[in-house]
């Protein structure tokens, strides 16, 4: 894939692929999100010691100055972006599901852009199944 090919719009697609299926959505981009950009990606699954599914609680990316936060709770999702300085929080906004995909797409290209490995992370990304 060039460089040119890593577009807004195929971050944003591959993001919502597939949100019709929460639980199936949130494993998937946890997935690929971890193994895209580690380090920026905290994942934390529900569950006990003696459970062998462990579903996806919480994804949370760091891509400064914003962390995009998806949590899942009884099958519902909730979603929220905050705005932190040197580790302070000092704006939140809640967002629907639709609105996150988005922002989260907007920024993950703003990053592509400026970022080689990010950019190479991203295609991965798309990339998977």
């Amino acid at each position: 894939m060039a460089k040119d090919e890593l577009s807004f719009e195929l971050l944003a697609a591959g993001l919502r692929q597939d949100s019709h299926d929460l639980g199936r959505f949130a494993e998937v981009l946890a997935t690929k999100l971890e193994a895209a950009l580690p380090g920026q990606v905290t994942v934390t699954r529900q569950g006990g010691l003696f459970q062998k599914v462990k579903p996806v609680k919480t994804v949370t990316v760091q891509l400064e100055p914003w962390q995009y936060e998806l949590s899942v709770d009884q099958g519902r999702p909730t979603t929220r972006r905050v705005k932190r300085v040197r580790g302070v929080a000092i704006k939140t906004e809640p967002l629907s599901l639709a609105a996150w995909i988005e922002e989260l797409a907007k920024s993950l290209y703003e990053v592509a852009q400026k970022e080689e490995a990010a950019r190479l992370a991203l295609e991965r990304f798309l990339i998977q199944p």
